[in-house]
């Protein structure tokens, strides 16, 4: 197997579960109930997943590039939370990507939030400098979700970033009327968008300058629309080798509940 192709294909794995979840949310309007706990869950999936795909990838690619471990370890020993940003800073520092390259036609599409009072979410573009802009705000997103500071499925305050000149996380979230911010489905689908697409991006840049062939279209979709996203449930990612394949997990059922003795038969 390419070398470079691993990374992204443990990605595309570990992606499987958030858009699976994106499947299972009835998109409706009004008060979506417990499913407003898919956003944040599938908002939590994929920001991991892109943070593990890009520590594994720059350290393949630094090694291919033929740097000794001290110097990989070096490059992704001191990675934290890395967001777009810091991805094409790796793949210009460290693997040499040339930097005029990076964002030449890309676009992504996206859920544009309404205005505080407004229902309908609209789609919008986002070219690479804008996808890396709003990805730090998402960064920002998941240490609120991740470090228990907001929930997520509700309308809540968001605290601020503390770094200065930071995207706060309530720029990507949708505004209520009452200055609170939610995260809801539509956010969790451009989080996920941006972050594949940007990958898909850099991995293809990388992978063309070092004169190699993979296949980014692995990764799966997060489509905009419900219809797309219940016809689209992705294939598992291939299996690596050594794997014992896909089986399929049977739940079983709940036990009936224990009588109450009180009652009486």
């Amino acid at each position: 197997m390419e070398p470079l192709q691993a990374p992204i294909n443990r990605f595309a794995r570990a992606l499987i579960v958030p858009r699976r979840l994106l499947a299972l949310h009835p998109r409706k309007r009004g008060n979506a109930g417990d499913a407003a706990a898919l956003a944040p869950a599938i908002t939590l999936g994929v920001v991991a997943a892109f943070e593990g795909f890009v520590e594994e990838f720059v350290a393949t690619g630094a090694m291919i590039r033929g740097l000794g471990l001290a110097q990989v370890a070096k490059a992704v020993g001191n990675l934290n939370n890395p967001d777009v940003a810091a991805f094409e800073k790796l793949v210009v520092g460290q693997l040499g990507v040339p930097a005029s390259g990076i964002g030449s036609g890309f676009s992504v599409e996206y859920w544009r939030p309404p205005a505080p009072g407004a229902t309908w979410w609209q789609p919008a573009d986002l070219d690479w400098a804008s996808a890396k802009q709003d990805a730090e705000a998402w960064m920002q997103v998941r240490h609120l979700l991740t470090h228990g500071l907001t929930s997520g499925w509700l309308a809540e305050h968001w605290p601020g970033p503390l770094k200065a000149n930071a995207r706060p996380a309530s720029s990507v979230l949708r505004e209520t009327q009452t200055g609170r911010h939610t995260l809801v489905i539509h956010g969790a689908i451009t989080c996920a968008r941006i972050y594949v697409e940007t990958s898909r991006h850099l991995a293809a840049l990388t992978a063309q300058h070092f004169g190699r062939n993979i296949d980014v279209d692995i990764l799966p979709d997060f489509p905009l629309y419900k219809e797309q996203a219940y016809k689209k449930t992705p294939p598992p990612a291939p299996a690596e080798v050594g794997d014992i394949g896909e089986e399929l997990t049977e739940e079983g059922e709940d036990a009936p509940p224990p009588q109450d003795a009180a009652a009486g038969p």
